[in-house]
């Protein structure tokens, strides 16, 4: 008797509330419809250039607190903004019914790089002095670092992109108007995965670029221009 009443119980509440359409769309994965997508992995280290345009005192002003050179070395500046782009290329929409839609993303390319990596010079240095030489090699060991740093984190980050592409190979949306909201939430996605890296990378560089902006090896590399400038004083006595 109880069982009865239980069972006419639910069948009144069915009863008194709007039926819900069953979808098909709803129980089929879009990931397992979709093979594997074609993911391109481009790297671009950026073509190196000088920059002589500012005075010493301009480019202590326009410095930021990131690229800031101290003391002796205002008179130059290294500078590689790093940028990540992923972008679906190329998609399928495919509408499973009228409640659901596939968007399955063929061709995925991933771009990873520097930017118009820049060397600035200050242009109150003669070319032909020592200053100027030992700017010029500080900044470029500064670049030197960002590529070997860079280098070595793309075989990190190629296999995360990858195994991010295997885990969400596509995504469902309501209908086909709403594709390319499905194409950008991919595209977040896998920029979340690559962002931990990413800091990462980050905050290896900046270890390794503060290693080079010391006290020491300031001391250094300004040493090296007294003793170059003292032994041509001392040369150009005997003459």
């Amino acid at each position: 008797m109880k069982r009865n009443f239980i069972l006419i119980f639910m069948l009144v509440c069915l009863s008194g509330s709007p039926a819900r359409a069953w979808s098909y769309g709803e129980f089929i994965s879009c990931n397992s419809m979709n093979p594997m997508p074609e993911v391109k992995f481009f790297v671009s280290f950026g073509k190196l250039t000088y920059d002589y345009s500012m005075s010493s005192q301009q480019l202590t002003s326009t410095s930021n607190s990131k690229y800031k050179e101290k003391g002796f070395f205002t008179l130059g500046r290294a500078i590689a903004p790093l940028r990540t782009i992923v972008w679906v290329r190329q998609a399928t929409v495919k509408r499973l019914d009228k409640n659901a839609t596939c968007v399955l993303p063929s061709d995925i390319e991933v771009f990873i790089g520097f930017q118009k990596p820049t060397i600035y010079i200050s242009n109150d240095l003669d070319k032909d002095s020592c200053r100027y030489a030992i700017v010029k090699r500080h900044e470029e060991v500064h670049q030197r670092i960002n590529k070997l740093v860079l280098e070595y984190y793309l075989p990190l980050l190629s296999e995360e992109i990858h195994k991010a592409v295997r885990e969400i190979k596509a995504v469902k949306v309501a209908d086909r108007s709403q594709a390319k909201a499905g194409l950008d939430a991919l595209e977040k996605y896998y920029i979340a995965r690559l962002d931990p890296i990413m800091k990462t990378l980050q905050q290896t560089l900046d270890t390794e670029q503060g290693k080079l902006d010391n006290l020491t090896n300031y001391t250094m590399e300004s040493r090296l221009c007294y003793e170059y400038d003292r032994r041509q004083k001392e040369l150009a006595a005997y003459e």
